[in-house]
């Protein structure tokens, strides 16, 4: 790609600017590349705006631009390069001549973005499902702060359906009722809250490691339960009950069904995604569980985090990794759709999607009674 790339300067006798602005190219015409498309202009106009210039996305003119109007009353500092499937694509900003503030920022910008352009490999890591955006939908409007949204104590968004913490909720009620010494099974989701609440009374016993199950005894065998705790770990969880079973051969308990395999699920899809990645991108605000769940494992594995709660926070450094895992932990999907356009503006970027979800299979029909069959046909 870095064959292909072009940085210049043009210059512009038909194109105006306002002074103490920037016009940033959301496409424009080279004089001898052609139409240019500029997938990051929303990553430029967003740092510009964050220098105290007003930021203007907007079409240059389809003609006018060139290299020997140096005295043109507008400078425009533009990179392309050639896309692998035909075509090219870049970024350009435009300055007024004599503003000599604005064309030094515009010269910085356009340096800064210019020296981290490479071929990129992105992959998604979806926290909850979103719809997909088609590859030319515009970026959604980013509100102040991003979109927070509530979790639940299993660790999925309060937006999705999620029965497990109520299955587990009626689960431990219903062996508390009839007697039973409960125990609670794994640690809650971090940063989801406590599960169950002091209501319940003295009939319960959390076990969050292995240890601590060996160390298990019970009041009366025939009379102890467990619940698996909403966002446990299902392989800790499953550590932990075998000890348990192991030391307690008739203890029972909540059916695997109702486990929440939604923080399990998301940690195999990033282990398995910064397995391959030299940097992990947090696109949107902090979400609890999902957030830490990520940073735990990218710092088991030594993997560069960054955090971009909002586009200006995506800084020339945090691109410059020939394979990025983005996580997109916003409700409504502009994480990943306003990092990934940012992303094809700098370079030929293949975008994939690396999702795992645990599915319950549903039950095997019972078998059909063998009866003997008689032909319909036959009239005898």
């Amino acid at each position: 790609m870095n064959r292909t790339a072009r940085s210049e300067v043009l210059h512009s006798a038909s194109f105006h600017v306002t002074p103490g602005t920037l016009a940033v190219a959301t496409a424009f015409r080279h004089p001898t590349r052609g139409t240019v498309d500029c997938p990051a202009h929303h990553l430029l106009a967003a740092h510009i705006g964050r220098s105290g210039f007003a930021a203007v996305p907007r079409p240059f003119p389809e003609e006018g631009l060139g290299s020997g109007l140096v005295s043109a009353p507008t400078t425009v500092f533009c990179v392309t390069y050639q896309r692998p499937g035909g075509g090219y694509r870049g970024f350009a900003l435009a300055a007024r001549s004599d503003d000599t503030a604005a064309v030094r920022l515009a010269h910085r910008q356009s340096e800064s973005w210019r020296a981290v352009l490479r071929t990129r490999r992105v992959l998604y890591v979806v926290a909850h499902d979103t719809p997909r955006p088609s590859p030319n939908a515009p970026v959604p409007a980013q509100t102040p702060g991003g979109s927070r949204t509530p979790w639940r104590t299993c660790g999925c968004p309060a937006g999705v359906a999620c029965p497990a913490a109520g299955d587990a909720e009626r689960s431990l009620r219903r062996f508390l009722d009839r007697g039973d010494e409960v125990v609670v099974v794994g640690a809650p989701a971090s940063g989801s809250g406590t599960w169950p609440d002091e209501t319940y009374g003295k009939s319960i016993r959390a076990v969050e490691t292995a240890r601590q199950a060996e160390s298990l005894d019970a009041a009366d065998p025939d009379r102890l339960a467990f619940v698996v705790a909403p966002g446990a770990l299902v392989p800790e969880a499953v550590h932990i009950l075998t000890v348990l079973r192991r030391r307690h051969p008739r203890i029972r308990g909540q059916h695997p069904s109702e486990w929440c395999s939604t923080l399990d699920d998301l940690r195999t899809a990033v282990g398995s995604a910064l397995a391959q990645s030299e940097l992990l991108l947090i696109a949107g605000p902090d979400a609890g569980p999902v957030t830490r769940a990520a940073t735990t494992l990218a710092a088991r594995t030594e993997v560069a985090v960054r955090d971009v709660p909002a586009l200006h926070s995506l800084r020339p450094q945090d691109t410059d990794a020939a394979t990025i895992t983005v996580l997109d932990t916003t409700a409504d999907g502009w994480g990943r759709r306003q990092v990934g356009q940012a992303l094809d503006g700098l370079g030929p970027a293949s975008h994939l999607r690396r999702q795992v979800r645990t599915l319950a299979e549903p039950p095997s029909p019972a078998p059909t009674p063998h009866h003997e069959q008689t032909d319909a046909t036959d009239t005898t």
